[in-house]
């Protein structure tokens, strides 16, 4: 087997699991190396003001145990105000050593359809994943270009999916790893009876229990040698 370095480039902590929980346990039980690097710290995820002065330190120490719930050990938080997961020099050198480090095959990001916090990572992913194989920015790591990028939905559902991924063996690792987050536990019950509902419209699709949703992107265009062969 030829191990897949996969990377995923997330908002906020707890992102990464509500999207793709379940195609990222598939992966990594199956062998490959998957690479979380968030950017929000979740400084405005409380819902009570005693809350306020402990919630990060919190939820990063749910989102490290949620994540190796899933198999992953390379996880990042960049450690950014919530409000603050924006488009600029910091967060865009960020993407771009991310991808030189990992070196990953696939890249996994948020889709433009959401509020601005993911509408940003949406546009860093695309713009990353296309820089980081120019020669420029030494410092970050030398060129690499992913082979593919794959939008994934957070809040408003994809429109038009490329691909739906049946996770009914993974599923259950999701939900686990979802109810790490137990500092608001009202709130992520909810979370969690959405997330099912949802994997179980996109299985209804293809005939599974649970589904998850992927968007390719086309940002960067496929080189087509052979139309009779490659279309």
């Amino acid at each position: 087997m030829n191990k897949k370095n996969v990377l995923v480039l997330a908002g906020h902590l707890d992102d990464s699991i509500l999207a793709i929980g379940g195609i990222i346990r598939k992966f990594t039980s199956a062998g490959h190396n998957v690479s979380v690097v968030s950017f929000g710290n979740n400084d405005e995820a409380f819902s009570r003001i005693k809350d306020r002065d402990t919630c990060v330190e919190k939820f990063y120490s749910q989102a490290v145990a949620a994540h190796k719930a899933l198999g992953v050990d390379d996880f990042l938080c960049h450690n950014i105000s919530d409000f603050s997961v924006q488009e600029n020099r910091e967060t865009y050198r960020h993407c771009i050593h991310a991808i030189r480090r990992v070196k990953p095959d696939i890249i996994f990001g948020h889709y433009w359809r959401e509020y601005f916090q993911h509408h940003a990572m949406a546009k860093l992913a695309c713009d990353s994943w296309y820089q980081a194989g120019w020669d420029c920015s030494a410092d970050l790591g030398r060129p690499w270009q992913a082979r593919a990028l794959y939008h994934f939905e957070v809040i408003q559902p994809l429109p038009d999916p490329t691909h739906l991924v049946d996770i009914s063996d993974s599923f259950g690792f999701k939900i686990k790893a979802l109810s790490k987050f137990n500092s608001s536990p009202g709130f992520m019950d909810a979370i969690s009876e959405k997330t099912e509902a949802r994997a179980r419209f996109y299985g209804s699709q293809i005939g599974v229990k649970y589904a998850e949703a992927l968007k390719e992107s086309y940002f960067i265009p496929q080189k087509i040698a052979d139309p009779s062969k490659e279309l």
